[in-house]
């Protein structure tokens, strides 16, 4: 079984406390998978590739994202919080030979977002953020919101993010104001 051969070989290339949160985030997943009517197996085998290559040498990260996503990476060369979800999306590709761009994207996207973000997508970018090992303030509230309202506890996180991202003097990724937009429109036309 695929799952199954990826979490063997996730023990081989990451920590023990890295495979205990893409554990955290697969049950997270599967359980927001079965509450918005997603395949599980999908959000599954998502959810143990999104941080597949989060331990990898940098350097290593930046020759792939050189090589396979030049134009969406070129100005994060120096972010492996970035970078490692596209070479997770590569690594998806090329070591599993998994074909399915809803999966694809869902890794590539899990830290950004994007707008358009599938919904496949949205469960593995907020099971990151509220699997049972994170802890930071109002990490609850998101919990609640997330199972209240899908986009409307992804867009209360993203406010968050920014919010901090601004406090602290980071970059922000254009993707994730992108989502953050994209759910306020969405938001409007559903009231």
């Amino acid at each position: 079984m695929l799952r199954e051969e990826i979490k063997s070989n996730l023990k081989n290339v990451v920590s023990e406390k890295r495979y205990r949160h893409i554990i955290g985030v697969e049950e997270t997943a599967a359980h927001l998978a079965k509450k918005y009517g997603v395949n599980e197996e999908k959000a599954r085998v998502a959810a143990l590739l999104h941080d597949y290559g989060k331990e990898m040498d940098i350097f290593q990260m930046q020759k792939i994202c050189a090589e396979n996503f030049p134009l969406e990476t070129i100005e994060y060369m120096d972010q492996g919080e970035i970078l490692h979800g596209y070479v997770g999306a590569y690594l998806a590709k090329k070591l599993y030979n998994i074909e399915d761009e809803e999966i694809i994207e869902a890794v590539k996207y899990h830290t950004t977002g994007k707008r358009g973000l599938s919904l496949l997508g949205k469960i593995i970018y907020i099971a990151d953020s509220i699997e049972p090992g994170r802890i930071f303030p109002r990490v609850e509230e998101i919990r609640n919101r997330v199972y209240e309202n899908l986009n409307g506890g992804i867009l209360f996180e993203c406010s968050e993010k920014i919010e901090y991202l601004l406090e602290i003097g980071a970059r922000i990724h254009p993707y994730t104001v992108e989502m953050r937009n994209w759910l306020i429109e969405m938001e409007k036309k559903e009231k």
